[in-house]
């Protein structure tokens, strides 16, 4: 099952927008944006012209961006471009609002289309050309921005990411056979202080979830999953568009980078098949541990683990995946369908 891999721009509330955009007027033009810190490099297509130019990645240059395409006599545009966290999220919010259709798409969408043209230049320019004809050609599906709760929740859970590996750092930095006294004091204090932060913004993301009732009766829902914890609840809440964005386990599985991908050709290649790991990253990594609870303590995974043990033909590592692909799906079908977790149901009872 292959699926438009957005990783972390397509967000709950993106299908609706896509069956609203149906109903618009015309589309006046094309807009390609490439993004950058400071800078913000467009291509636009209106009319059979092609026109360029840049304005500041800021409020200011947002509003002039807006002013622009009047002055052009361009009602509504399509703009596409890439995701880069923060630096496109003004941006994109800002065309959004003046009711222009947005797409944020993935950046590795974007490279692989640039090579199927061959592309040996790359300027900010250039690559806003790209970006504009890689959206007349496909357009891409409307973009919706995430509710403030789930905005919050997704930039703590981008702190708390930075804070376990700073962490993890400092432990085995601790550990690595320091002599000097006052150095391990040192080592010993930067751990304690990574620890109080990591304490402060669990705080701060349990608070997030329990001040949105959407979000908190999401969450009851991922708990009464034996193997997810407060963790793992947090990480699917920021991390996993909704069932109106994904609608299928195989979806969510792709999504996730955890479909088998293999590869194949002629007689003389046949690779092992791997999962893809095409997909977001931050929320497999977070899929590990809990899996190995889960091959313990929830039934349905036990269930999974002991028949596939009893085939002999994977290896414990790929049973692992399994559980992990199987507790992502069960996550994906607490949240789909309403209802906390059914064993009976799990297990097709």
């Amino acid at each position: 099952m292959s699926v438009d891999p957005v990783y972390k721009v397509a967000r709950s509330g993106a299908r609706v927008e896509e069956m609203r955009w149906r109903d618009r007027t015309v589309i006046d033009g094309i807009l390609g944006i490439d993004v950058c810190k400071n800078t913000l490099d467009v291509s636009i297509s209106s009319y059979t012209k092609v026109r360029t130019k840049s304005f500041t990645n800021s409020p200011d240059g947002w509003r002039h961006l807006l002013d622009w395409l009047i002055a052009q006599k361009i009602q509504r545009v399509h703009a596409c471009l890439e995701s880069t966290g923060r630096y496109s999220l003004g941006i994109a919010c800002a065309l959004y609002e003046a009711d222009h259709v947005v797409s944020i798409i993935n950046p590795a969408q974007i490279r692989d289309f640039v090579r199927t043209k061959l592309g040996r230049n790359k300027t900010d320019g250039v690559d806003a050309s790209h970006i504009r004809e890689y959206c007349e050609l496909f357009k891409p599906s409307p973009w919706a921005p995430p509710s403030e709760a789930h905005r919050r929740l997704g930039e703590l859970q981008t702190i708390r990411s930075g804070i376990i590996a700073g962490l993890t750092e400092w432990k085995n930095r601790k550990n690595s056979g320091i002599v000097d006294a006052e150095a391990q004091a040192l080592a010993a204090a930067t751990v304690s202080h990574f620890t109080s932060q990591l304490g402060a913004v669990d705080k701060a993301i349990a608070l997030t979830i329990d001040n949105d009732c959407d979000l908190q009766s999401k969450r009851d829902l991922l708990l009464s999953i034996s193997g997810v914890g407060e963790t793992l609840a947090g990480v699917v809440l920021a991390e996993l568009p909704g069932p109106d964005v994904l609608r299928s386990s195989a979806e969510v599985v792709a999504y996730a980078g955890l479909n088998p991908r293999r590869h194949q050709s002629g007689t003389c290649i046949d690779r092992a098949t791997r999962i893809s790991k095409i997909g977001n990253a931050v929320l497999r990594a977070a899929l590990y541990m809990p899996a190995l609870s889960a091959m313990r303590y929830n039934s349905a995974i036990v269930a999974l683990v002991t028949r596939l043990k009893s085939r002999g033909r994977l290896k414990p590592k790929q049973i692992v995946v399994a559980a992990m692909r199987k507790l992502l799906v069960l996550c994906f079908g607490v949240l789909k369908t309403g209802r906390p977790f059914d064993a009976a149901i799990a297990m097709g009872g």
